[in-house]
């Protein structure tokens, strides 16, 4: 009985040693095996692109190809086509009774309640019709017994049309000084808080100016720290050596551009001087500072590891110089 036990405890040792070993070599292969690339484009009055990404002896194969703005895009593993961006579909059949069903309930729903809906309504024409002949019966009446009554003479003395009459020249006198009095205090008003308006806006304006001078001198003192200066120039090696491993190994580019402005030429040939560190002569960029144009060629072929990628972010992430920088930047926000 424990010789069995044995047997099946070393089976299933074995089973998970082999399925770790299987995971270790995938893992090992995606990570050491190299993801080529080739790119070739030309450019004149039309755009044609070939680009292919190739993996583990093209085991895993990616084709992307632009011809007159037509993209087209073929994924093969293993020689079989799993991707193809031209290929028509399959049309999917459809169940047309049931939708042929359900139209014909829904419509002759519609149907009653639109018939519903008009006796509803001639209803309630007949109902306003008979209300408004009614209404139309009882002004009629009453005008006919409006006019059988006599009308009523007021009689009126000239004491109380006199002293009516003064009342209103007092009240419009009254009325008079109390406008003016009014826009007296109102314009008392806006200037107060004008000036109260101005006050504030001052007081805030130097204030800002002066939290503005605190923070441009916070980062100025935060730049001219040495560990900080140390940081960024590690961080900024790490980048070229990411971007060195990236980009591709072998190039040849030839450009003409412009963009009609002579300012925004000089601003993207300044930004793309940074290739030059990398290519040199194989890199051949011609501004037009005049006309808006781009045409060229280009032609160029690299690989990428993953590991090499890992080590690079492993090595930024664990260094001390990055830590210091980070703990600094986190300071400086809580301080602005």
């Amino acid at each position: 009985m424990l010789q069995i036990i044995l047997m099946l405890l070393k089976i299933i040792g074995t089973i998970i040693l082999v399925l770790l070993g299987i995971l270790l070599l995938l893992l090992t292969t995606v990570l050491v095996v190299p993801v080529r690339y080739r790119l070739s484009v030309k450019l004149n009055d039309t755009l044609y692109l070939n680009g292919t990404v190739s993996w583990l002896l093209h085991i895993l194969h990616t084709k992307i190809s632009i011809v007159e703005s037509r993209p087209h895009v073929i994924i093969r593993i293993a020689g079989f086509v799993i991707y193809d961006s031209e290929k028509p579909k399959r049309p999917r059949k459809r169940r047309y009774n049931n939708k042929k069903k359900t139209t014909e309930k829904k419509s002759n729903i519609k149907e009653g309640e639109t018939s519903k809906s008009l006796r509803a309504s001639k209803v309630t024409q007949i109902d306003n019709k008979t209300i408004i002949n009614n209404e139309n019966n009882n002004l009629n009446i009453n005008n006919t017994e409006g006019d059988d009554k006599e009308p009523s003479i007021v009689h009126t003395d000239n004491k109380g049309i006199n002293n009516v009459k003064k009342n209103k020249e007092k009240q419009k006198r009254e009325t008079l000084l109390e406008r003016v009095i009014n826009k007296i205090r109102n314009l008392l008003k806006r200037i107060t808080d004008l000036f109260r308006n101005l006050r504030i806006r001052i007081n805030s304006f130097f204030q800002s100016f002066l939290n503005r001078k605190r923070q441009s001198g916070l980062i100025i003192d935060f730049l001219r720290d040495e560990l900080n200066k140390d940081g960024f120039r590690f961080i900024f090696g790490s980048i070229k050596k990411l971007l060195k491993h990236i980009l591709p190994r072998k190039l040849k580019a030839s450009i003409l551009y412009g963009t009609g402005d002579p300012c925004s030429t000089g601003q993207i040939l300044g930004g793309l001087g940074i290739l030059y560190s990398f290519y040199g002569d194989k890199l051949q960029i011609t501004p037009d500072f005049e006309n808006r144009r781009l045409e060229g060629s280009l032609d160029a072929r690299g690989r990428i590891r993953l590991i090499t990628i890992l080590i690079i972010v492993i090595k930024l992430i664990l260094d001390r110089r990055f830590k210091q920088l980070k703990n600094n930047l986190i300071t400086l926000k809580e301080a602005l």
